[in-house]
């Protein structure tokens, strides 16, 4: 989903940096992480755990596959790993991975698009959290290539200064290939795969996964107007408008779409537990 060059410029992050081999960068997200794995709105595993089934209630789930991750606060990260589906995540199958890349929890296996995540932190030291997942319509959508330029509705405007396109339709499953994906990132919030799924990224878990499904909407929402018709990008005027407001509270949002998403699957926002937990 490429975007008109009127589109108005935000803050971008830093830009990638080289690996070194797959060990994740030091430093913390925000302020937000403390030692032990602790963030503002509860432990590390049980946010990843209470995203992934925040993401599954959106429809994101894809049979086993999907993943989240947050940065720990040592430099290391928390991440789901094999085994369940994205609803059926608790904190159990949430992997912790050291800093020099060692898995810290015997037993659990991970992703191969772990790499993903680990390059994303190494590049990103603004990324607390990334989520990478296979919604139907934008695996539907991806197939046809890059989508129209311009933002279509006010779910698209958080991306407005960019969603990056990662013209790959193979697994981000090492090195390689993963140092080209944060390439192709840069500073945005999001990308979308070809013939794969969305990635996004956020400060913390909640503004990662609010993300995500704003994503998943925005792209669901061009999709069914393409169905019927050809849709209209918002005027420059129009989305100026609404890049300004809605960043001056972007916070606030990402922090509201998150506890009500939590709120949905009866989970408090962060706490682990809900309608997963104990399956």
């Amino acid at each position: 989903m490429s975007l008109p060059a009127s589109s108005p410029t935000l803050p971008a992050g830093p830009a990638p940096e080289t690996l070194a081999g797959e060990a994740l960068a030091g430093g913390t997200s925000a302020g937000r992480m403390s030692a032990g794995g602790m963030s503002a709105g509860g432990t590390l595993p049980a946010l990843v755990a209470t995203a992934c089934r925040v993401l599954a209630a959106d429809g994101q789930d894809h049979f086993c596959f999907g993943h989240v991750s947050a940065r720990g606060a040592d430099g290391g990260l928390f991440v789901k790993a094999v085994g369940p589906s994205l609803a059926r995540v608790t904190t159990a199958r949430v992997a912790e991975i050291s800093p020099d890349g060692s898995l810290r929890t015997p037993g659990l296996r991970l992703h191969e698009e772990t790499a993903l995540h680990q390059a994303v932190y190494a590049a990103r030291p603004d990324v607390g959290a990334v989520v990478h997942t296979h919604p139907l319509a934008v695996q539907s959508a991806t197939t046809l290539g890059p989508l129209p330029e311009g933002v279509f509705s006010q779910d698209e405007v958080p991306f407005a200064a960019g969603l990056a396109w990662y013209d790959d339709a193979d697994l981000v499953a090492d090195a390689a290939r993963a140092r080209g994906f944060v390439i192709c990132l840069g500073g945005a919030r999001g990308a979308l795969l070809r013939a794969h799924g969305l990635v996004t990224v956020g400060a913390d878990v909640a503004e990662a996964t609010a993300l995500a499904l704003l994503l998943h909407r925005a792209v669901s929402v061009r999709l069914t107007a393409m169905a019927v018709g050809r849709p209209r990008p918002l005027p420059p005027v129009t989305l100026d408008r609404l890049c300004g407001a809605f960043e001056a509270g972007h916070r606030g949002r990402m922090t509201a779409i998150w506890a009500d998403a939590c709120a949905g699957i009866g989970a408090v926002a962060g706490d682990g537990e809900g309608d997963g937990e104990d399956r």
